[in-house]
C-alpha cells in the first residue's frame, strides 16, 4: 500500500503478489491505473515506509535504494526509454555504466571505471540482441526506438539477474524486435529467473506469461494461470471486477 503526492498519481491499495523462480507473471491493465507507481515501488525509485512491503529473494528491502536492490541481483527496465532507461546524449557504453556500475566487478575497481569493459559489454549486447547502429558506440538518441529498447533490455539481461521487473517491454517496437525481446524473457525464466512483466499488450501477455494479474485503480487482482484467462475475463478485471469497496464488495455487485 502506498499513497501518492502526485495529484495525477494513483494510490496503491493492498497489492499482494509473489513471483517464483522460473516464472513469468504479467500484470495487465489500462495505462494510468497504478503501473508506474507499482514499478517505482518494486524497483526502489520510490521507497516504502515499511521495509517488508517489498521482498527480493526473501529479504525485506522496501527501504533500500535501487542500487542496493540491484546488488541483490535484481534488474529493472522502466517504460520510458529516453530519459529514464537511457540518457540520450550518452554513448551506449556510458549507458551500460548507469546500471552496471554497482554490480559489475570488472567494470568498477577501487572507484575507477574501466571503459573498455563497458565497451565490451556494449558490443556483446549489440551482437546478442541484434542492435542495429551506424557506428560501434553511438549516442543513445541516434538509435531507433526498437533498437534502443533491445539495447536497454539486453543491458539488464546481460547481468544475468535472478529477478527482472520490466514495464511495457515491447511498447512502440517493430514485430522483429518484439519477438526477440519476448523470447529473451522466456529464456530468462527457463534459466530460473523470476520475471515480472507489466504490459498493456494482451497478445504479448498470452504469449509469454505463466500467470496473469490485472491492475485497476491501484488494486491488483489475484494472479490466475494464463490458460484460465481470456480477453473477456481480463476486460472485466480491467473494469474493476476485483476491486473492493468500503463494504468489501466489488463495484456493481
Amino acid at each position: 500500500s502506498m499513497p501518492t503526492d502526485d495529484p495525477f498519481g494513483v494510490v496503491l491499495k493492498a497489492i499482494n503478489i509473489s513471483v517464483e523462480s522460473g516464472e513469468i507473471i504479467a500484470i495487465a491493465g489500462v495505462a494510468g491505473n497504478g503501473q508506474v507507481e507499482l514499478f517505482d515501488a518494486i524497483s526502489g525509485e520510490t521507497l516504502c515506509k515499511v521495509p517488508d512491503m517489498v521482498r527480493l529473494a526473501a529479504v525485506s528491502c522496501g527501504a533500500e535504494s535501487i542500487t542496493e536492490r540491484r546488488r541483490r541481483n535484481a534488474a529493472f527496465v522502466p517504460e520510458e526509454r529516453i530519459g529514464h532507461s537511457a540518457i540520450a546524449n550518452f554513448a551506449l557504453s556510458e549507458n551500460v555504466i548507469l546500471t552496471h556500475h554497482a554490480v559489475g566487478k570488472k567494470l568498477v575497481r577501487r572507484g575507477l571505471i574501466n571503459r573498455s569493459v563497458a565497451e565490451d559489454i556494449n558490443q556483446r549486447i549489440s551482437k546478442t540482441f541484434d542492435v542495429r547502429k551506424g557506428k560501434p558506440n553511438p549516442n543513445a538518441h541516434s538509435l531507433s526506438g526498437g533498437n534502443l529498447q533491445k539495447f536497454v533490455v539486453g543491458r539488464e539481461i546481460a547481468r544475468d539477474p535472478n529477478i527482472l521487473v520490466i514495464n511495457q517491454p515491447t511498447w512502440g517496437v517493430d514485430a522483429g524486435a518484439a519477438r526477440l525481446i519476448r523470447q529473451a524473457l522466456i529464456d530468462m525464466a527457463q534459466r530460473g529467473a523470476a520475471v515480472l512483466v507489466i504490459s498493456q499488450d494482451l497478445d504479448e501477455i498470452f504469449e509469454i506469461a505463466d500467470r496473469v494479474a490485472v491492475i485497476s485503480r491501484g488494486e491488483l487482482s489475484p494472479a490466475y494461470p494464463t490458460p484460465e484467462m481470456s480477453p473477456e475475463k481480463i476486460g472485466l478485471l480491467m473494469a474493476g471486477a476485483h476491486e473492493q469497496t468500503a463494504t468489501g464488495m466489488a463495484p456493481g455487485r
